[in-house]
């Protein structure tokens, strides 16, 4: 088995059962047997299940810092804006149990030494990322207007996965477009 094809079998499985049974009920064993795996195999690629659950974690900040990659100006400042919403709702969507998943386990203070620093990693990446491009837009205070901004996309991020069932992601865009606009234009 490729290592990059048997770690994703892992963390498939885990995070299955964490969402299932609970980070604490799951055993290492029962995410060998869920990933149709070896438990020595698990061992070969992380020394515990904290250190498992760290590693999906980091995982779903390398996918967000390929989306904040996308965060550059193109034609136009609203332009790569929209793309990097659209690029931000899919990852939403793909990644929408485990990150509904994390946001649980963040609220654990058992576990809050594992999720803390990923979490803080990420949410450095988009201010940094946001900051950026306010910069680049010409808008005063830019960190001011960033911190902003994403604390827009995580109110949105948290009313679509864990608030509302069916929350509107497309059409809360062009609030946010219009938004960030508005605040490039204000001191």
């Amino acid at each position: 088995m490729r290592p990059q094809r048997g770690k994703r079998k892992l963390f498939d499985a885990a995070m299955r059962l964490f969402e299932t049974n609970g980070y604490f009920a799951t055993t290492v064993e029962q995410i060998a047997e869920q990933a149709g795996v070896s438990k020595g195999l698990v061992y070969n690629y992380f020394s515990s299940k904290e250190e498992l659950l760290a590693a999906l974690i980091h995982d779903a900040t390398a996918k967000m810092a390929s989306v904040a990659a996308t965060l550059e100006p193109g034609d136009s400042h609203e332009e790569s804006l929209s793309l990097f919403i659209d690029r931000y709702f899919n990852l939403l969507k793909a990644e929408r149990r485990f990150l509904k998943l994390q946001l649980t386990l963040m609220l654990m203070p058992e576990l809050s030494e594992i999720v803390f620093e990923p979490q803080q990693e990420r949410a450095a990446l988009l201010l940094a990322t946001l900051n950026a491009w306010f910069r680049q837009a010409g808008a005063p205070q830019p960190k001011r207007k960033a911190r902003v901004l994403l604390a827009m996309l995580d109110g949105v991020a948290l009313h679509y996965l864990c608030v509302y069932e069916r929350y509107p992601l497309r059409s809360t865009k062009p609030q946010l477009i219009q938004a960030a606009a508005d605040m490039c234009r204000v001191a």
